[in-house]
């Protein structure tokens, strides 16, 4: 069985090539249809992936001890491609925090403000684990949204990540 730190890696991976294909799948959109309200907990494809990397901001942050960025002061966040570069972004700033990591940082307790600005105080391991979480279940909304519009995003189930990370044939859909 892999250490902690090599399953964080590898979910923290997934999230990101999973982000990748829902927001392949988004650019097909016309701009009218990214931000139709079809009624999922952000209302559109645009509200799902704009919660989903602004979430991912709100943690990098955290976890590197900087003040959060207010989404909603960024109105430029309307385009699939400035949500890739918010999405690369964040993920880039993911990655490095990871790689500056070793088990005992990964198991130990971190601080941070919550968005009410009460202190928090939690497992490391698991704020990392609910960042991939969340993504997978915003992300799933998203990918509902894109198949009824007709653009329905490729499979984005974890063992299809593995297969083709092994270098097996992507499994589109």
């Amino acid at each position: 069985m892999a250490n902690g730190l090599t399953q964080i890696r590898a979910l923290s991976d997934y999230n990101e090539w999973a982000n990748g294909h829902v927001l392949d799948a988004a650019a097909g959109l016309t701009k009218e249809e990214l931000a139709r309200d079809l009624g999922a907990s952000f209302g559109s494809v645009l509200g799902n992936l704009r919660h989903i990397v602004g979430a991912q901001e709100v943690w990098s942050a955290r976890f590197s001890g900087t003040p959060p960025v207010d989404l909603d002061a960024r109105p430029s966040l309307r385009t699939v491609d400035a949500l890739r570069e918010a999405f690369d972004s964040s993920h880039s700033v993911l990655r490095r925090f990871i790689e500056s990591l070793d088990e005992e940082a990964l198991a130990g307790e971190f601080s941070y403000v919550d968005t009410k600005g009460i202190s928090q105080r939690r497992v490391l391991w698991q704020t990392m684990l609910h960042v991939v979480n969340h993504g997978t279940h915003h992300r799933a909304e998203a990918a509902m949204l894109l198949t009824s519009l007709g653009h329905g995003p490729r499979q984005l189930d974890y063992v299809f990540y593995e297969i083709e990370r092994a270098g097996g044939e992507p499994r589109l859909t």
